[in-house]
């Protein structure tokens, strides 16, 4: 695309019509100062409507019209200029135009049938009053001015581009501020946009709100009903538990009452029935027991003294002995079967070796015999022998040596002919063999001929099988490809959103970092202004809940809004005093400061402070009242305002007040402070006032309330985003494992392809190779053919040959000589071999004689030591035995001892245990009468005490007596008493009394407002949702509003350097003035020129500052590339030098674009493609001229 024509009419300096064709490059419009050469460029900005009046050199529009025009006193005069585009078939704007009628469409160019032509008009009509009417047209149909700037949007022509950069737009750009230079970065950035999408966002947060604060009001009346229902509702539910139960448990009072009474008479008379028969029985009983225990101790010592008679106590002592003596037995028998024990093993042990040593004794002897006999009847034979055939194999090699000289002729003729035959033998024998293998590959290659024929017919048929398949896989492929496209633009689109959501989550993660940072030094500068005014040692004492601390004096006074200030300026820093009962408490006060390390504090203790006295009564003009008269507070407080205030009046204003400056102290309602001593303080008041009446703590400021604020919206914000980003990595996750499937199964699609491909290419080659091969088969089967009856018809012959030489060779080996030598040979061999054999066995037999040796010698060494071991159990064995003797011996004494004793002890047990037995026995007769009868007197006792209580119980009772219930009575748990159910009644009616007075119809009430509340809660849900889903879209926008700032940002500053360096053959960048919050600063152009120091754009020369701001605009043209550019003389503050580099800069450009550039340098000029002369006569319009300077 690019501007074809230009046509105006009457416009500026051009009367009538004028036509200016352009093509596309690099054009100049050249002239002289005042020629209208400029005119041109105004022209494009008036039709394409991309600036006001001023920005076109005119005070209004009306100045645009050619002077001729107006001259002629004419009703109208208009101005036209058009602008034709020529556009590529795929440039054609899709216009959205909102009048009925469509645009028409571009037209064909004549010259270029295949570009086609579109056209901007614009009309200004003017009328003789000074008013004036402008058209635009698009293709000779009107249409407004916003739906030009749509379509040429979409043509990348932008009305704050730099698509026409005139003369003061490069000053513009040097002599802007920074802030205004970045907002050229806004504005290609399309910050704008994000900017109108957040205030939206915004309207409708600040929707959201209104009607959150409007239900949060209703919400906090709603409660505070449903709270004092709750109360009234929990005090009426349990009246009416309450009295029910009362009602129940009376009931069961009456019918427990009666009933209790009737079984307790029952039990009564019952049981009085059977004491009675008790009585009775214990006193038979007692009697008879008396009379039987004086007759068992009668009896019982008459025995005692028969047994002491008859010796008791020799008894006891020859028992003891006895036990003694048995002890003493049973340890020598245990040790006696010890000893017989050992006998025994040690007997077994010695017959098993005395039975192994005679065997081994025997075995000794029979290896000497053995020995003997080996050496005797096998050695000395065997020596000799092999002696014998030695002295054979010495004679018959003698005689060889002697034979050997006559079979040397022999020998040689013998050697000729046997390498006749073996030569002829290896010609025939391969001859023979090639036969045979020409024979079988004869019937190998027709065998392969048969087996290639078929295979070739089967490929042909796998061949065909493959490449259904493939059309098959083919089908495929097309819906797997397309399902993977879309998987793979849905995880893109995840991905966006995810990593704006990351963005988003960061960037609030770092405001929140700097706001809290923000908080913390405004709380720490709240706590130091806290500390120097007492306040934070306030807040100490008042958070320890110290007994006695009524608190501080702004807390215990109440004052009309009107007398505030008046009374806070004159109460100064006492409004944080503290209160306190005693000195006592606040001598506790100060211990705890001291302890915290929490400041000072004043206490002015109740008991402490001095009466007031009487305030004297005055009649000042301008006077209020005094300071003390204007708050509230409880009489018993009246010391404590007294000391604060004393005798301070309230005046109305400075003006009166000033009358009696001296006389007293006075405070205006303005806040004026006029002591006695004539001081006088006043002005502005700090908005960090720290106390104030009615507050014991200083307000927090609107700016930490903000932060506050914001803080907590960032909370509420991360929580979401962490939410969100949490579920949109669990999607990603699985779309990417979906996408991975989808991306197996094509895989997989594509494998069985290419194995498919790569079987039909590999069947393909099979079938070339078997051709190939059946082809080289088929010839190499006639050369064999002829090869194998070629040596059908040689063998024969050279068969033939060697039968003959081998028969020659026979007769020879015939011959007397020969045999001889022969024999003699093979004797010597068989001798030596007899030899080797005798020797051999000599060896072995000498072996086996060792081994004999060995096997005695080892005999005789276990037979010592069995000899030895059946010596020692001989000896132990003789030990035992006497030990044995000796313990029978004691044995036997121990055992007579014990039967001497056995009989003492029976002899005297025989004297006396009867008499004994009777004893122990009456003995125990007594002891047990005695118990019985103390028992009974005890039980006798009781229930005489029993009887006489029953009777008494029985009376009272049976006066007692209810009367009776109806037959239905309510069940009552088993396990409650009359007494426990008296009891539970008695409270249930305190309780009840305590209750009352009780609103019954507070539960229904309470449902109804929990109700109420219950939907207004939902609907605060949906909002607070809603509200963080606008905050969250807020967040969002002004992530992706910063993103697209900064890649623009990047994007021209990588430009910048690129085309500073080519401008000026130094480095620049650009220079944001807050790089972490680039909204909150500015822009700078940061230059190096060569051979000079780093400068801003401030400190350079006029040519520096140009060739600066024309490298900005280039960076600006070229991340937002348009058709055409149109430049203004924006060489004139540059020199000859930086004019040719600015001009093979645009002539570069001109490649991707048409460059229309108004120049008077010569560089320029020559740097262009064509020049368009303009020219003015005096008195005379425009006239323009074209030269075409290169090809």
């Amino acid at each position: 695309m690019y501007v074809k024509q230009l046509e105006l009419t009457n416009f500026k300096s051009f009367g009538g019509t004028t036509a200016i064709p352009l093509l596309p490059g690099f054009t100049v419009v050249s002239g002289p100062n005042g020629s209208g050469k400029s005119n041109l460029l105004d022209a494009l900005l008036f039709a394409l409507g991309l600036a006001g009046s001023k920005g076109m050199r005119a005070e209004r529009l009306p100045d645009l019209v050619n002077h001729s025009q107006t001259r002629r006193n004419q009703s109208v005069v208009e101005t036209r200029v058009v602008v034709t585009f020529a556009l590529e078939p795929h440039e054609i704007p899709q216009a959205t135009l909102s009048t009925e009628d469509s645009p028409a469409p571009p037209t064909e160019s004549s010259a270029h049938p295949q570009t086609l032509e579109w056209q901007v008009t614009r009309k200004l009509r003017v009328t003789k009053q000074g008013t004036y009417t402008s058209t635009y047209l698009l293709n000779d149909q009107a249409c407004t001015l916003n739906e030009l700037h749509n379509q040429l949007q979409q043509l990348r022509i932008y009305p704050q581009g730099y698509n026409v950069v005139l003369q003061g737009d490069v000053t513009g750009i040097i002599s802007m501020n920074s802030k205004q230079r970045r907002e050229i970065i806004d504005e290609l950035a399309g910050v704008a946009d994000f900017d109108r999408k957040i205030n939206q966002a915004k309207e409708k947060l600040d929707t959201v709100k209104e009607r959150e604060e409007r239900f949060r009001i209703v919400e906090q009346e709603l409660i505070q009903q449903r709270d004092r229902l709750q109360r009234d509702r929990v005090q009426a539910e349990k009246y009416k538990v309450l009295r029910q139960e009362l009602e129940t448990k009376q009931e069961w009072s009456r019918v427990l009452a009666w009933a209790t009474v009737q079984r307790q008479i029952k039990q009564l008379q019952t049981q009085i029935k059977e004491g009675e028969k008790s009585q009775t029985q214990l006193q038979t009983q007692l009697e008879q027991l008396t009379t039987q225990i004086n007759t068992d101790t009668k009896t019982l010592e008459t025995l005692n003294r028969q047994v002491k008679a008859l010796g008791e106590d020799e008894l006891i002592k020859l028992q003891t002995q006895l036990a003694q003596k048995q002890a003493e037995q049973r340890q020598l028998e245990r040790q006696q079967t010890e000893l017989k024990q050992t006998q025994l093993h040690q007997a077994e042990e010695l017959r098993n070796l005395q039975i192994t040593l005679a065997t081994e004794q025997t075995q000794l002897e029979t290896l000497k015999k053995q020995q003997q006999q080996l050496e005797t009847e096998q050695i000395q034979p065997q020596h000799q022998a092999c002696q014998i055939a030695l002295q054979e194999l010495e004679a018959s090699r003698n005689q060889a040596k002697t034979l050997n000289a006559a079979a040397q002729a022999w020998m040689q003729e013998h050697t000729q002919i046997r390498q006749e035959i073996n030569q002829l033998a290896t010609q025939l024998e391969p001859q023979r063999l090639e036969q045979s293998r020409l024979q079988e590959r004869q019937s190998q290659l027709e065998r392969q001929i048969s087996e290639q024929t078929q295979a070739l017919a089967e490929i042909e048929s796998e061949l065909a099988i493959v490449e259904d398949e493939m059309a098959t896989a083919d089908t495929l492929l097309a819906p797997e490809q397309a399902e993977i496209q879309r998987l793979a633009q849905q995880i893109a689109q995840l991905q966006e959103q995810l990593h704006l959501n990351q963005q988003t989550r960061d960037r609030l993660h770092r405001e929140q970092r700097d706001k809290q940072r923000q908080l913390d030094k405004l709380e720490a500068q709240q706590l130091a202004i806290q500390e120097t005014q007492g306040t934070q040692a306030t807040r100490l004492i008042l958070q320890a809940q110290l007994p006695g601390v009524i608190g501080t004096v702004a807390q215990l006074g109440r004052v009309e809004t009107a007398y505030q200030l008046a009374l806070e300026i004159a109460a100064g820093g006492r409004l944080g005093q503290i209160v306190v009962e005693d000195d006592s408490v606040a001598a506790a006060g100060i211990e705890i400061l001291k302890r915290e390390r929490g400041g000072r504090a004043t206490f002015l203790p109740l008991t402490k402070m001095q009466s007031p006295r009487n305030l004297p009564n005055l009649n000042l003009p301008g006077l209020v009242d005094y300071a003390l008269n204007l708050i509230e507070f409880e009489r018993r407080l009246l010391p404590i305002f007294a000391y604060v205030f004393g005798q301070t009046l309230v005046f109305e204003d400075l003006a009166t007040a000033r009358r009696y400056i001296g006389q007293h102290r006075i405070v205006t309602l303005d806040g004026e402070l006029l002591e006695t001593s004539g001081a006088m303080s006043g002005g502005s008041r700090s908005q960090q006032s720290s106390l104030h009446f009615g507050k014991s703590e200083a307000q927090e400021s609107n700016e930490v309330r903000e932060l506050r604020h914001r803080l907590a919206e960032i909370d509420r914000l991360l929580g979401r985003i962490e939410t969100d980003i949490s579920s949109q990595q669990v999607k990603l996750q699985k779309k990417i494992q979906d996408l991975t499937e989808k991306r197996e199964q094509l895989r997989d699609l594509d494998q069985q392809q290419n194995q498919l491909k790569t079987s039909a290419q590999a069947l393909t080659r099979q079938q070339q190779q078997i051709q190939t091969q059946l082809s080289q088969n088929q010839s190499e089967l006639s050369v064999t053919l002829a090869k194998f009856h070629q040596l059908t018809t040689d063998l024969p012959q050279q068969e033939t040959r060697l039968s003959q030489l081998r028969e020659t060779l026979a007769k020879l080996e015939e011959s007397q000589t020969h045999n001889e030598w022969q024999t003699l040979q093979d004797q010597v061999q068989q001798k030596e071999q007899a030899w080797q054999t005798q020797d051999a066995t000599l060896r072995g037999l000498e072996r086996q004689k060792q081994d004999l040796i060995y096997h005695y010698q080892r005999q005789e060494t276990q037979i010592q030591q069995h000899q030895t071991r059946i010596a020692t159990l001989q000896q132990q064995q003789t030990q035992a035995l006497q030990q044995a003797t000796q313990s029978e011996t004691e044995i036997s004494q121990v055992l007579a001892q014990v039967n001497e004793l056995e009989k003492q002890i029976r002899g005297l047990e025989t004297q006396m245990g009867e008499i004994k037995q009777q004893r122990d026995q009456q003995e125990y007769q007594l002891r047990q009468a005695q118990t019985q009868q103390q028992s009974l007197q005890w039980q006798l006792q009781n229930l005489t005490e029993t009887q006489a209580q029953k009777q008494t119980e029985l009376k009272s009772l049976t006066e007692q007596t209810p009367p009776e219930l109806p037959p239905e009575l309510p069940e009552i748990p088993a396990d409650l008493t009359l007494p426990q159910l008296q009891e539970q009644i008695l409270n249930l009616e305190k309780r009840l009394r305590a209750m009352e007075p009780v609103n019954m119809r507070a539960i229904e009430e309470y449902e109804h407002t929990q109700t109420r509340l219950d939907e207004l809660s939902q609907k605060l849900g949906v909002l607070d949702s809603e509200r963080t889903e606008v905050l969250l879209r807020i967040e969002n926008f002004t992530t992706l509003r910063h993103q697209a700032f900064q890649e623009a940002f990047d994007a021209v500053n990588i430009n910048f350097q690129a085309i500073f360096a080519t401008l000026s053959d130094g480095d620049g960048y650009l220079q944001l003035e807050n790089a972490q919050d680039p909204f909150a600063g500015g822009l700078n152009l940061v230059a190096h020129p060569k051979g000079k120091p780093v400068q801003r754009l401030a400190s350079m020369s006029g040519g520096e500052k140009s060739l600066t701001a024309l490298s900005f605009i280039f960076a600006l043209q070229r991340y937002r590339p348009s058709p055409f550019y149109a430049f203004d003389e924006v060489d004139m503050f540059l020199d000859g030098a930086n004019v040719e580099r600015l001009s093979r800069m645009i002539q570069q450009q001109a490649q991707q674009a048409q460059f229309i550039v108004v120049s008077l340098r010569r560089p320029m000029i020559e740097a262009s493609q064509r020049t368009i002369g303009v020219t003015q006569a005096r008195g005379q319009h425009t006239q323009v001229i074209g030269i075409k300077l290169q090809d």
